[in-house]
């Protein structure tokens, strides 16, 4: 009976804890915009950009990053200059204020290679596509918590030849896939402050849509037809220090009680 009461009140404190530190996370309510484009970096004879970011938008301006985002970025850059239409990226963003919920992975801009079947094989790099993620706490003032501009850098683009025997690997299995090696520098966690003082982490991944495969730090598209490569975000709290203790203590407290039960 004592056991029983002990795990009863062990479980008890441990939800109280669980629950006041749901509650804190709470009180925090984030939105984000996100605003990017492509530099012109590839040499006018291989590539051409267009439809240029307005040059009053934030990814004109230098965010809270490392680095400073140029005056110019464009949502679109096309190359192979002797055919129409062009094989072409294109970089759409959530311009919002959106909502951000907790732990849930969460897109923030979407990258389209349009892959068109061409004369010939084509290489062409390095090319910077910038992006300004900026994330709101609108509990009490609304207050910007993170301002970051951070490229994603295509090392190496690569547009096969279109004949088989392909080149492995050839995950999409079109005859062949064309593909890029990125930078991960873009894709670093973000540590911030909420209006609360509480802690939080902003962690970034790429998420492959179907015809887009993912392989280390290359990404593999379908030949001849349109794929899509996401950007996500997810934010979540960072315990303090205490309350992990105190969630600490209160698991070994209900792992004893099992102990002892298990003997008796």
């Amino acid at each position: 009976m004592e056991l029983k009461t002990l795990r009863t009140a062990l479980a008890a404190s441990l939800l109280a804890i669980t629950a006041g530190y749901a509650t804190q996370a709470s009180a925090a309510i984030f939105t984000f915009t996100e605003y990017g484009g492509f530099t012109a970096d590839v040499p006018a004879s291989i590539a051409t950009y267009s439809n240029q970011v307005s040059t009053s938008s934030p990814p004109n301006t230098a965010g809270g990053g490392t680095d400073a985002a140029p005056n110019a970025v464009y949502s679109t850059m096309s190359w192979v200059t002797n055919q129409s239409p062009q094989s072409s990226l294109v970089l759409s963003t959530v311009t919002g204020p959106a909502a951000l919920p907790f732990a849930v992975w969460t897109t923030i801009s979407t990258l389209t290679h349009n892959n068109l079947i061409i004369p010939s094989a084509t290489n062409w790099g390095p090319q910077d596509i910038w992006g300004r993620f900026i994330l709101t706490d609108s509990d009490g003032a609304s207050t910007v918590r993170l301002d970051s501009d951070e490229p994603i850098t295509i090392t190496l683009f690569t547009e096969t030849q279109n004949e088989a025997p392909c080149p492995a690997p050839n995950p999409n299995g079109s005859t062949c896939d064309d593909n890029f090696t990125y930078t991960l520098a873009g894709l670093n966690s973000l540590l911030f402050t909420a209006n609360n003082g509480t802690n939080w982490i902003a962690d970034f991944r790429l998420n492959a849509l179907p015809g887009t495969t993912v392989i280390g730090d290359t990404v593999y598209t379908a030949e001849a037809r349109s794929s899509s490569l996401n950007v996500q975000v997810r934010v979540s709290q960072i315990p303090e220090p205490a309350t992990l203790a105190l969630m600490g203590v209160g698991l070994l407290g209900l792992g004893l009680s099992r102990r002892r039960q298990l003997k008796g």
